[in-house]
């Protein structure tokens, strides 16, 4: 078994790599696992099957960074947020189980490039208060089900937030981990197969446990505009090749 499980992770080099890159950015920005990420699979994956796998691993990296993030992250922001969530998630799935793959591709790139210009060319600052918190979980969990990653949204709020960084990367984790654990139990409860997904997971995740610890142990050292600068250029070239490879062939 072990001899196959080796052989099954040279097949898989291409997605891990983007796994453990993802998720070392994510250990130290707080996000950027399944924004980054979740372009970068449908490469090799399609959309319907990458959404159940970014979720499951992003629960997983998300579970063990908001351990310790408890004390740090701010909890009145988590409820609304994912009051929120829970509100937007049922028409998200309703809009996943009856979409194409090739829409869901195209449509989980132009969210993500839509959330990127949104952030760089408005410079307003989103009042955080209960009511925006609760809307932005909204969009969060609509994107979280569709396209497997409720990051847009989120970021676009507290974009221009006033919030320490390390506030805001605790209040990442646990907000992150919610969501994404209400969208497995909602593609659960709707019917959908994990058993492929399953699959994909265990032979990702030693690379998104490695990119976790590297991204841990470097967290100190690196300077965080340049990171976000790199994830800009990353996701801007990933959803620009992703929406014309669909369109054109």
């Amino acid at each position: 078994m072990m001899t196959a499980y080796l052989w099954g992770l040279e097949g898989h080099i291409y997605p891990a790599l983007a796994i453990f890159l993802s998720a070392i950015l994510q250990s130290i920005t707080g996000f950027g696992l399944v924004i980054v990420a979740a372009p970068l699979l449908m490469l090799f994956y399609d959309p319907k099957l990458t959404v159940p796998v970014m979720l499951m691993l992003a629960c997983c990296a998300n579970l063990t960074q908001g351990i310790f993030a408890l004390r740090t992250a701010n909890l009145k922001l988590v409820f609304y947020l994912y009051l929120g969530v829970l509100c937007g998630q049922p028409i998200g799935f309703f809009v996943f189980d009856h979409a194409s793959s090739a829409a869901l591709k195209v449509f989980i790139s132009v969210i993500v490039l839509l959330s990127l210009g949104t952030i760089q060319a408005l410079h307003y600052r989103i009042r955080e208060c209960p009511r925006n918190s609760w809307i932005t979980g909204i969009f969060s969990g609509f994107t979280s089900i569709t396209a497997g990653m409720g990051g847009p949204p989120f970021l676009i709020y507290l974009a221009y937030s006033r919030m320490s960084i390390d506030v805001m990367r605790a209040t990442c984790f646990v907000f992150f981990f919610l969501c994404n654990a209400t969208s497995l139990t909602s593609y659960a409860l709707g019917g959908l197969p994990f058993g492929p997904a399953w699959g994909e997971f265990i032979y990702l995740l030693p690379a998104l446990a490695l990119g976790i610890v590297i991204g841990h142990l470097a967290y100190p050292y690196v300077p965080k505009a340049q990171i976000k600068r790199v994830i800009y250029v990353l996701l801007y070239v990933t959803c620009l090749y992703t929406i014309a490879s669909t369109l054109l062939f």
